[in-house]
């Protein structure tokens, strides 16, 4: 009988520690429910907040613009009756090679044309992250569906996956690079003097309509004609 006794209080025991347990189950999963709702009304604060809200319509005026280049451009290129698959393989060849020949174009031509190339190919990057993506990759998809990228080649040397944020980054790490050794090769010959840099803003200005910049500022012969011309006005 003792032992019978014994048995009995045993399970009750155990009977009353698993309701507890059972319980104290079941509160924290009330207490995970609640925190759940609590992030999910957070998110939605800041989803809906103001400063969120100008973020998304900013990306999506960028996209309306990126979508609107693209869709014009493979217009355009349908509208030829070039084949698109021949189509898309000259625009991935020039895709490729367009870096390395502006990079040897402005090594080997005069310091203002490299100064002119530098800022195009800043201009162009620009664009790659205002638009959050390049537009030349984005009309070569569009046109065969194929989404093979010039960025593919560096990604599958370092074996990382081929989408699109492993391309964007690829892109961006390449880019700097890149702008960084036209930079050097830039101000090594010589092209941020304010010669050059006065020439580039008469034709930036339209200054040989507005007049806004002095042909003399970067032109040593129309200085001198201007520097003669004062002379004679001053003797006579």
């Amino acid at each position: 009988m003792n032992n019978n006794n014994k048995i009995d209080i045993s399970m009750s025991e155990i009977e009353n520690e698993s309701r507890v347990n059972k319980n104290m189950v079941d509160e924290n999963k009330n207490m995970v429910d609640e925190n759940k709702n609590m992030v999910d009304e957070n998110k939605s604060k800041i989803l809906n907040s103001p400063v969120n809200q100008t973020k998304n319509k900013i990306k999506g005026i960028r996209k309306k613009i990126k979508d609107f280049i693209v869709n014009k451009h493979v217009e355009v290129i349908k509208k030829s009756g070039i084949p698109l698959e021949l189509a898309c393989l000259i625009i991935k060849i020039v895709h490729f090679r367009l870096p390395f020949d502006l990079f040897l174009a402005a090594y080997f031509s005069s310091p203002f044309i490299a100064l002119c190339l530098w800022i195009f190919v800043m201009g162009v990057f620009s664009c790659f992250l205002l638009l959050d993506g390049c537009v030349i990759s984005s009309i070569e998809y569009k046109l065969t569906g194929n989404s093979l990228n010039v960025m593919d080649i560096f990604l599958w040397m370092f074996k990382k996956e081929p989408n699109f944020k492993n391309r964007y980054m690829s892109t961006i790490i390449a880019a700097v690079i890149y702008l960084t050794l036209f930079l050097v090769m830039v101000y090594n010959k010589g092209c941020f003097n304010f010669q050059y840099i006065n020439k580039l803003m008469y034709f930036v200005t339209f200054s040989y309509i507005t007049g806004f910049v002095s042909k003399s500022a970067f032109d040593p012969v129309s200085n001198l004609n201007s520097d003669k011309t004062a002379i004679e006005t001053f003797v006579i």
